[in-house]
């Protein structure tokens, strides 16, 4: 079988880029013939291994005044999949530009999440149903963030015919193609409610070890990690306000340790400087994968709050990993927690929620620890293990 690959841009080893060649390696192992297709890509950003399936380029999509979508990259799009048997689209808009080739082979969509940009309340479920219910604290980052992305949507809606075109460019596309996967059943909810579309769930490849990893020795503080960054729907203020609230009711010894970049940075630390998490808060920025290794090895949980996540490949890696996870109770992390049963789980737009979480995490004795990381084990790399994806590409791609 000859498959194509399409993905925008091949900037930076994000969660979809890698997803890509995920895909990528695991159809090669299965005897495919893989095509990468992108825009741009910066092949020093990626590891050998990934360097050599060296995509082909398509020309970059021309802006139309009225988001319609540009035939010179329908077009070059068309022609590069004259060989192929089957094209898998990843990041919009390559969903979309897919759907509009014309193309003898069978057309699909992995979707990660639809573009955010284009369907603010679709794609933030969670946030919506909190921010219209009234349960976020107007003055609160996220829904400043939320209140501000509803405006420009609403006034894109009335009075900007190129972001009207662009969401029925874009439908229109989606609509063509002949089967879609999404990486969650959040998300694929997300789907259904924007494009009327049934997908097949396929989680996100995780790695997972054979047996689950030893636990950190508890010979110092709990430690908790977090990463994903400092962007409001990443929710690390959400997790800072439940974290402040749990300190001010005990005295035992926690360390939250904070891996991410990211621009709002400056405003968390500046939070920070007046609470008591200042002295219980180390933050590490971007540190390389070795790094996060070794620093993973020493904690003993991890917890985080994005405010709406469509998966969450962090919970994936924490629970492979043997961390006690915390998490949302909605979402890609409330599936990947198994609902609870593999994690503890808070609503992340009420600091006291938060902060019981987190205070049953520290409650749990050495037995108590040592059952949950089993079962989150087991229950996480039945459903996630990356061993398992070659087999469920193929069986969603072949012909049936």
């Amino acid at each position: 079988m000859k498959v194509a690959l399409v993905h925008p841009h091949f900037d930076a080893p994000r969660g979809a880029e890698k997803i890509v060649f995920v895909q990528a390696h695991a159809l090669r192992a299965l005897g495919w013939d893989v095509k990468l297709l992108c825009f741009d890509w910066k092949p020093e950003a990626f590891t050998a291994e990934d360097r050599a399936l060296a995509p082909a380029f398509l020309p970059v999509p021309r802006r139309h005044w009225n988001g319609a979508p540009d035939r010179a990259t329908v077009d070059a799009l068309g022609a590069a999949l004259g060989d192929r048997d089957v094209a898998v689209a990843h990041n919009y808009p390559a969903s979309a530009y897919l759907g509009h080739a014309s193309t003898g082979a069978r057309r699909f969509w992995y979707c990660e999440e639809p573009f955010r940009a284009l369907y603010v309340p679709e794609t933030r479920p969670g946030l919506n149903r909190a921010y219209t219910a009234g349960r976020i604290d107007p003055g609160a980052p996220i829904a400043e963030y939320y209140r501000r992305a509803l405006r420009k949507s609403r006034c894109n809606l009335a009075l900007n015919p190129r972001y009207r075109g662009k969401r029925a460019t874009d439908r229109a596309g989606v609509a063509h193609l002949d089967a879609i996967a999404a990486n969650s059943a959040a998300t694929a909810g997300t789907v259904r409610a924007i494009f009327g579309r049934e997908p097949t769930v396929m989680h996100c490849p995780v790695d997972f070890p054979a047996e689950l990893p030893p636990a950190a020795p508890r010979t110092g503080p709990l430690r908790i990690l977090t990463m994903g960054g400092f962007a409001p729907l990443k929710g690390l203020a959400l997790l800072l306000a439940g974290f402040e609230k749990f300190l001010a009711s005990t005295d035992a010894p926690v360390l939250l340790e904070v891996v991410g970049a990211g621009h709002e940075r400056e405003g968390i630390e500046r939070w920070l400087a007046g609470t008591r998490a200042a002295a219980a808060v180390r933050i590490h920025g971007w540190i390389s994968q070795q790094e996060l290794g070794a620093l993973r090895s020493q904690c003993h949980a991890f917890a985080a709050m994005p405010a709406d996540e469509p998966f969450g490949l962090v919970f994936g890696e924490a629970l492979a990993a043997g961390l006690v996870a915390i998490g949302p109770d909605h979402g890609g992390p409330v599936e990947i927690l198994d609902g609870g049963a593999a994690g503890l789980i808070a609503d992340p737009f009420d600091a006291a929620s938060v902060a019981d979480a987190i205070g049953r995490c520290a409650a749990l004795d050495r037995v108590a620890i040592d059952e949950l990381r089993a079962r989150a084990f087991a229950s996480a790399k039945r459903r996630f293990d990356s061993a398992l994806l070659p087999a469920r590409l193929e069986a969603w791609l072949r012909p049936r």
